[in-house]
């Protein structure tokens, strides 16, 4: 791929400098490109980019990400190809999208932070009461705590308050800016979810296991999100669900994942004190 080609199908305007690569990317290939007009964020697409939903699913994402930047959500700026209009154009070969670069830290968000920053991404995002769009997760493969971890985290009510969402709100996913705002990154996995669901998961992956963190985020979630996290098992089905499916298809691949199975182990252990604690 030619960055010089990128820059010109986008509108960027001249290089004016050599094209940097950015490392820490798990699935796709980061470069920053300075121009007469700025910096700017290059991502050419690599896994799943191949197959025939891939497009129409990341510009489906597309649209839950222009809404939310429309709506003052802390978050680089897309750039759409000028002439589509759409997040993706094939550049010599690849798919390539475009934001506008932000300095800032990585991962450097607390708790509460993240909490905070889902929030105005809900309350962007369309909420309207539906069935809960999370599958249920068997945990049984992995052993009876898991398999009645999964059991009753499952039962969820008929109809929750869904939301278009950034759905992978991880610490990778999140930039610290200069003066201290987080922001959220890479949204091409954006779509409907269940707002609590969501909630208690970003709870959970920035609070890194520690009680009294996990309950400052939902308490910075309360504050602003659309709907009070209830203190509920079915509320950690989300992560559960998604830890369990990473586990599987780990499995499925011949890769061993501890880390993964401590954590859900962890949950299982402590989901009475967490369910209690202080929200």
């Amino acid at each position: 791929m030619l960055v010089e080609d990128v820059a010109t199908r986008f509108g960027l305007g001249r290089l004016t400098g050599r094209p940097t690569p950015v490392t820490g990317g798990l699935s796709n290939e980061l470069w920053r490109v300075a121009t007469e007009r700025g910096a700017y964020a290059v991502k050419r697409m690599i896994t799943n980019a191949g197959r025939p939903e891939f497009v129409a699913a990341v510009e489906a994402s597309y649209a839950v990400e222009q809404r939310a930047w429309a709506a003052g959500v802390a978050m680089p700026e897309p750039v759409p190809e000028p002439v589509t209009g759409r997040a993706l154009a094939r550049v010599d070969g690849s798919l390539v999208r475009v934001h506008r670069w932000v300095e800032g830290t990585a991962a450097a968000g607390s708790p509460a932070d993240a909490a905070a920053l889902l929030a105005t991404i809900h309350a962007a995002g369309r909420a309207r009461w539906a069935a809960p769009p999370e599958p249920a997760w068997d945990g049984d493969r992995w052993g009876a705590e898991l398999g009645a971890l999964a059991r009753r985290v499952a039962a969820a009510p008929q109809r929750v308050l869904v939301a278009d969402s950034h759905r992978d709100l991880d610490p990778k996913n999140t930039l610290r800016r200069g003066d201290g705002v987080l922001l959220a990154l890479d949204w091409d996995a954006a779509g409907p979810v269940c707002a609590v669901r969501e909630a208690v998961a970003v709870a959970l992956d920035f609070a890194g296991g520690r009680p009294a963190a996990f309950g400052e985020a939902l308490r910075a979630y309360g504050e602003g999100g659309p709907v009070t996290v209830p203190r509920e098992p079915w509320v950690f089905g989300g992560w559960v669900a998604a830890q369990g499916g990473w586990l599987d298809h780990q499995a499925a691949h011949g890769d061993g994942d501890e880390a993964t199975l401590g954590r859900l182990r962890g949950l299982a252990a402590t989901l009475d004190e967490l369910i209690s604690g202080p929200w």
